[in-house]
């Protein structure tokens, strides 16, 4: 008999993530690779899945070949309609099996152990999601144009339209502001060239910078770092409101972001008993135990 595996994979905005666990639970590798974003499209998702998968095969040290008898979950930014989940599913690969849902459902998943409770992901993009009696409600994540609001793309966005306007004199100019410009040449022109291929990963790579000059006290990063926790606040307490009494704060700038929420909303958070690859992990599991 071979034996089975199982591989859960965190597939967000910015990185992918992989882990791969034997049939009890053990974890035998991890991988990590670039962004695997549904709307990047499948080959960019497949080549970012598979090179983490890749790194974590190599960790374990067991052969590529292992994939034939691996069920595999994916929790993947952007993958919130049943067509591009199905778009997914029927891409060639070399898994035994494959459960998707957005990298979203499989933190929730993960956070609260497959049990009822809610999340709220602050990365690159945001998302909400609330599991109440195992039925899952999802809050925003439906890109930078249109949502993903209190998330670190959204916070870059604003600063540098903010920088944009006090190039031109239109609103007073901060260190912040200066610092933004100048990776443009304080050029309007630069700016435009930039935005024109910028992804959502690229505004918010400048959240470092903002969280930099907002422990100096600078007006526009403290500003941004405001709206982006009255925008949070907005989204816990609609969570809260859908009947999701444990709430975990997930992602990439949840801890920073934690220091600017009202004291009333920390108090009802809670700590994630796992993270969105162990969800990814059940979400595999689950499709296994169903005889996939």
């Amino acid at each position: 008999m071979k034996e089975t595996y199982f591989l859960g994979i965190d597939g967000g905005g910015t990185s992918c993530r992989a882990r791969l666990c034997d049939s009890q639970g053990k974890t035998l590798g991890e991988g990590l690779s670039g962004s695997a974003n549904v709307r990047l499209g499948l080959d960019v998702v497949y080549g970012s899945i598979m090179s983490a998968t890749q790194e974590a095969l190599q960790m374990a040290g067991l052969p590529l070949s292992v994939l034939g008898h691996t069920y595999a979950g994916f929790g993947l930014a952007g993958a919130v309609s049943e067509v591009a989940k199905e778009s997914v599913r029927n891409h060639a690969h070399h898994f035994a099996g494959v459960a998707i849902e957005t990298d979203a459902h499989t933190a929730c998943l993960g956070a609260h152990g497959g049990k009822d409770g809610g999340i709220l992901i602050i990365g690159t993009g945001s998302c909400g999601v609330a599991c109440v009696d195992g039925l899952f409600s999802l809050i925003g994540g439906w890109g930078l144009m249109v949502s993903d609001h209190a998330s670190g793309a959204q916070l870059g966005l604003r600063a540098l339209r903010y920088a944009l306007q006090a190039h031109e004199g239109v609103v007073p100019v901060t260190v912040l502001s200066k610092r933004l410009m100048a990776q443009f040449n304080h050029s309007a022109i630069d700016v435009l060239s930039w935005v024109e291929q910028a992804r959502p990963c690229d505004y918010a790579s400048f959240a470092p910078q903002i969280i930099e000059h907002a422990a100096e006290k600078d007006l526009l990063a403290v500003d941004l770092l405001n709206t982006t926790a009255v925008e949070a606040t907005a989204m816990i307490e609609r969570l809260q409101s859908l009947g999701a009494k444990n709430i975990c704060l997930m992602g990439g700038l949840s801890e920073v972001l934690r220091q600017w929420l009202p004291l009333e909303i920390n108090n009802t958070l809670t700590g994630a008993q796992g993270d969105a690859m162990d969800g990814a992990i059940l979400l595999a599991q689950q499709q296994f135990e169903r005889g996939c």
